[in-house]
């Protein structure tokens, strides 16, 4: 299970007294700030007086509608997770209202923000888990990514989940650009600049990940770090993708702060038999240029990949054909992955 920080810092913009004790209370030991100014304020002002150490999860409960400049500013600019004591309007993964949350709305105003700021603030109920689905191009990761969310919904286990690279975070369309050819070929792209790329995108979902983790969910992750350790270690010479592994596990784990998986899923699915899969697939769109790579280099990331479960801690290698290259079912191998994965969920 992932170990969380769950010391936090809850700002408040709140008149309602009975609220605001149930915040003293669910945040428990964290440092509650009732807002004197604007959100804004307070929070730059706060950053350079008392700079709160990379991690530090944050968040903001506020009487104000999803459509005020404090709001907007929290959410989009900071990325700070914030709570709207309303009904309606658009919301985000860090962006919650009574109603999204789930709320049902009693004559007691009061009671009815209490336990709202219950279900939004964070809770020791249930260990979080990080569970990755990597392998490569074809192998359905996506499907796979699916089939437990599904599961996780039928036994009521709080998930959240994620597709990388994530076309709404920063460099995400740059990085589809990237993918499609238009910027060079694929053995013309440095590795370590190319999942530089991949690493500011994830860095980006940052606060969506920190706060699922210290609200207890299983997160489903679709590609993650991880998927750099077979696309673009598998491009240097053997003897250096030990270097390059470690390397991208300390700016990922280390500098950014992104939390380490419980479980690395491998599906593995031999080249030519994933190339067939994407050709029949009519939900794909054009093939990217990792995609549309010959079946050498595609080898080549696969037996990387394999490496990697031989040779990294909580990585699963999940067989998804059998010895006459048969493919598996996707229920069976669902019911491979759940196996694998049940003693974290």
């Amino acid at each position: 299970m992932v170990a969380v920080n769950r010391k936090i810092v809850v700002f408040t913009d709140v008149e309602d007294k009975q609220v605001l004790e149930v915040i003293r209370e669910v945040a428990g030991d964290a440092e509650t700030i009732q807002l004197e100014k604007s959100f804004a304020y307070e929070f730059m002002w706060r950053g350079k007086h008392t700079p709160y150490r990379v991690g530090t999860p944050m968040c903001f409960i506020t009487e104000k509608t999803v459509e005020d400049a404090d709001v907007v500013f929290a959410v989009y600019s900071k990325r700070v997770p914030v709570l709207s004591l309303t009904t309606g309007g658009e919301t985000t993964n860090l962006l919650q209202t009574i109603s999204s949350l789930g709320i049902e709305c009693k004559q007691n105003t009061s009671e009815t923000w209490a336990d709202a700021v219950r279900a939004f603030l964070p809770n020791n109920d249930s260990e979080s888990a990080v569970i990755v689905f990597g392998g490569g191009d074809g192998a359905g990761k996506a499907t796979q990514t699916e089939y437990m969310r599904k599961r996780l919904d039928k036994e009521g286990k709080a998930h959240a989940s994620l597709d990388f690279p994530s076309d709404k975070h920063r460099y995400g369309k740059l990085i589809r650009k990237v993918l499609s050819g238009e910027r060079g070929a694929l053995h013309g792209l440095d590795p370590k600049l190319f999942s530089l790329l991949f690493s500011l995108n994830r860095f980006d979902t940052l606060p969506e990940l920190r706060y699922w983790l210290t609200h207890g969910k299983k997160i489903l992750l679709d590609r993650y770090y991880t998927s750099n350790f077979g696309h673009q270690a598998s491009k240097l010479e053997e003897s250096e993708r030990s270097d390059f592994i470690r390397h991208l596990e300390q700016l990922e784990l280390e500098w950014l702060k992104l939390p380490p998986p419980d479980v690395a899923l491998y599906l593995d699915l031999p080249p030519a038999a994933a190339l067939v899969a994407m050709q029949r697939d009519e939900k794909r769109e054009s093939l990217d240029i990792h995609e549309t790579a010959g079946l050498s280099y595609k080898e080549n990331v696969r037996q990387t990949y394999v490496w990697c479960c031989q040779n990294q801690r909580n990585w699963v290698q999940i067989e998804c054909c059998n010895d006459e290259g048969e493919r598996y079912s996707r229920e069976k191998v669902h019911e491979m992955i759940y196996n694998a994965v049940a003693k974290h969920i």
